[in-house]
């Protein structure tokens, strides 16, 4: 698809390059050898000759490539939405190890930190995850009523089974989880309802408090018929945020993508701080603005902006499921939860499902997949003088979804 570096030219400069760095480490593998340094940034992109993670400097200039420095993560992230990071570190559930791994990118090289094996969920495959500590991360299947909690930095499974609501549910359902959000000792789940007999899941978002962090005394706070889910089905997918005592919650309606309620718009709930069920006065209608376009999340600007995604025209553009993430008919808008308005569509052609943003220093990063282009470019968008800069190329990847990390964060 985009145009591809030469393998004539790849394997001699990769000999060469290889020869010199052999030479240079065989004179500097001593205790005193420099640290090669830790990047700012890393990239996670498919490729011909598969998935790799790419560190880099400059989000600006240059070229990004995986030949000489990128690690290929094909074998160790198996499963890419099974993956979630926190500053220099990334975390991946293996659904076919049934194993749950901490990884270092320090030195811009990914390295196995320790795995360790987690062999009590039924569905290895995550649909959310949340950190309830600078140690502690939750997580869950999609669409489900299981978790686990991990203290990351011993590497050790806290708790994990299913979510027990006692006689809080009606006889034959359970709950699905979508968003999980810490209220001190309590935390708040935003869930939908699944009847077990029927296999319908319901269109209500229901709200519900457990104590923290012994996830006990269950206890249904609220129902809302205005968008379901409050979360995505899919881990990695931005969702919320917390700003001026709120947390933020996206729906998440969209077909396949998302909870399969196209019918419903998406949008925005909020919680105040210290309460456990939704405010009722509030609620963010996204797609009324789009002309019922559903959207996904992407990132969060900072002052009560958030960055996404809008399907245009899905009833044209989709004819089949892959058309989800290779069709191109995505938009990016910048929406502004407290005027609850979209306050800008990016000046981008359609483009696939490129749903990767990072903000650096008051800017947001984009990394972009135009299929009319000749590569993946990571574009720069300025709030303030509502300038659109294109920046680096990255080199060689093909037409799946690029992610972009800030390993500072």
């Amino acid at each position: 698809m985009f145009a591809q570096l030469k393998k004539g030219l790849i394997v001699p400069l990769a000999l060469a390059v290889a020869l010199i760095t052999s030479c240079k480490d065989s004179k500097n593998d001593g205790p005193d050898s420099p640290k090669p340094e830790d990047p700012n940034f890393m990239i996670s992109y498919s490729t011909e000759r598969g998935v790799f993670m790419v560190p880099f400097q400059n989000l600006m200039t240059g070229e990004i490539s995986p030949e000489g420095k990128g690690t290929d993560v094909t074998s160790i992230f198996t499963w890419q939405e099974n993956r979630f990071q926190k500053g220099m570190f990334f975390y991946h559930l293996d659904p076919d190890a049934r194993k749950f791994g901490k990884y270092s990118a320090e030195g811009g090289v990914v390295k196995t930190v320790k795995t360790i094996p987690l062999v009590t969920l039924t569905n290895y495959y995550l649909g959310w995850h949340n950190w309830i500590d600078e140690t502690h991360v939750a997580f869950g299947p999609r669409g489900s009523n299981e978790y686990a909690i991990v203290d990351v930095e011993n590497m050790v499974v806290k708790s994990s089974g299913t979510f027990d609501t006692g006689t809080a549910l009606p006889k034959d359902h359970q709950l699905k989880l979508y968003a999980m959000v810490p209220q001190g000792d309590k935390v708040v789940l935003g869930y939908s309802l699944y009847n077990q007999v029927t296999k319908e899941t319901y269109d209500t978002t229901y709200t519900a408090s457990m104590d923290f962090p012994t996830f006990k005394n269950f206890k249904v706070t609220g129902k809302d018929l205005r968008s379901n889910p409050i979360g995505p089905v899919r881990n990695g997918y931005f969702h919320q945020f917390k700003e001026k005592g709120y947390t933020y919650l996206m729906s998440y309606t969209m077909p396949f993508l998302g909870g399969g309620r196209p019918h419903m718009p998406t949008g925005f709930f909020r919680i105040k701080d210290g309460e456990q069920a939704l405010d009722k006065d509030y609620f963010f209608n996204i797609s009324a603005q789009r002309g019922g376009d559903n959207q996904l999340g992407v990132a969060y600007l900072g002052d009560g902006k958030a960055l996404v995604i809008s399907a245009h025209d899905v009833a044209t553009n989709v004819k089949e499921k892959n058309d989800w993430w290779y069709a191109a008919m995505w938009e990016y808008l910048i929406v502004d939860v407290n005027t609850q308005k979209v306050i800008k569509k990016l000046d981008f052609p359609l483009v696939t499902n490129s749903r990767s943003a990072i903000v650096h220093n008051g800017n947001v990063y984009i990394a972009v997949n135009d299929p009319k282009a000749d590569a993946i470019y990571i574009w720069e968008y300025n709030p303030t003088t509502d300038k659109l800069t294109r920046g680096a190329k990255v080199i060689g990847g093909d037409n799946d979804t690029p992610i972009l990390f800030n390993l500072n964060k």
